[in-house]
């Protein structure tokens, strides 16, 4: 990438172009850009868009039965809503670098756009910046924890290996829980049990899936043992029938703090990675308040209907 940013400053004779830009108000910015699609859609024709669709890959239809995939999310938000656990319908669209701008995703993986937003890629950043909102604005308490979820399809700029089981474009059902601290882990102990009982409701009773969970230490607690012992107990009691592992290496991603873990399903003698979750530390950056405590988790709806 920065060999081509230098050819074609090189070529404008200006190298501080993109600085130039970057330093732009939002509104001029957005105004320029606008300018320049529309410029250059001008010179589109109608008999150009099928090619110009083979190029894109972004643009590519899932090869998913809409109907099952359809049929899926219900299951999952009317399992959810059982539970207490509010179902959201998000736009298609985010706040730009709503996911880059908690330092877990490169800005280059996000399909940016104009006018302040990018496509969305992450719909549990979008719940964390939904609640977050409510709770600076007195809409909502989360003394008692909270927790909203919702199914989105997500586009994502990475490239992918031809697995099979990668896509530009997926879907995902997630939950993102919110709570404040109590001491000794109470507030934590019960966002976990909260979320893991739904995948349990919902996977193991209805699918009739054989699940595990792998349990990873991360960094982000000043008691990262006690606290990986305490998720962990917490498994073993109320999940007990669910095979747990661990994984005591720390591991610093930026993403999880404290925990984070992985669900395994295993199904006519395919054992697939279907979603995984932990402990974000979002909604205490988001609200200036280190009592905030934030759980998210995902689940691929794509490959529920694949495995």
């Amino acid at each position: 990438m920065n060999a081509i940013i230098e050819r074609i400053l090189t070529k404008f004779g200006d190298m501080e172009l993109v600085e130039k830009f970057s330093n732009l108000t939002n509104s001029d910015f957005n105004s320029l850009m606008l300018e320049i699609f529309q410029s250059r859609a001008s010179d589109i024709t109608p008999a150009e868009m099928v090619k110009a669709f083979q190029a894109n890959r972004f643009c590519v239809p899932s090869k998913i039965d809409p109907a099952a995939y359809r049929n899926l999310e219900t299951e999952f938000l009317s399992a959810a809503q059982e539970l207490d656990i509010k179902a959201v319908l998000l736009s298609p669209s985010a706040p730009f670098a709503s996911s880059s701008v908690f330092g877990c995703v490169n800005q280059n993986n996000i399909v940016s756009a104009v006018r302040g937003t990018e496509i969305l890629s992450d719909p549990t950043n979008m719940l964390a910046i939904i609640i977050a909102e409510k709770l600076k604005n007195k809409k909502a308490d989360n003394t008692t924890p909270i927790h909203y979820c919702t199914t989105a399809r997500v586009l994502r700029a990475q490239v992918f290996p031809n697995t099979g089981r990668h896509f530009t474009h997926f879907g995902i059902f997630c939950i993102v829980s919110s709570g404040k601290d109590n001491g000794s882990y109470g507030c934590e102990m019960a966002l976990f049990q909260k979320q893991l009982l739904f995948y349990k409701k919902l996977l193991w009773d209805k699918y009739d899936a054989n699940l595990s969970i792998a349990l990873r230490k991360r960094h982000g607690y000043s008691d990262a043992d006690g606290f990986l012992d305490r998720i962990a107990e917490l498994i073993k009691s109320e999940f007990s029938d669910t095979p747990l592992s661990l994984n005591l290496e720390h591991e610093d991603n930026n993403y999880y703090k404290g925990i984070g873990y992985t669900i395994y399903m295993e199904k006519d003698g395919n054992k697939i990675v279907i979603g995984d979750g932990g402990f974000v530390d979002w909604m205490q950056r988001m609200t200036n308040n280190k009592k905030e405590r934030c759980l998210v988790s995902g689940i691929g709806l794509d490959r529920l209907l694949i495995c």
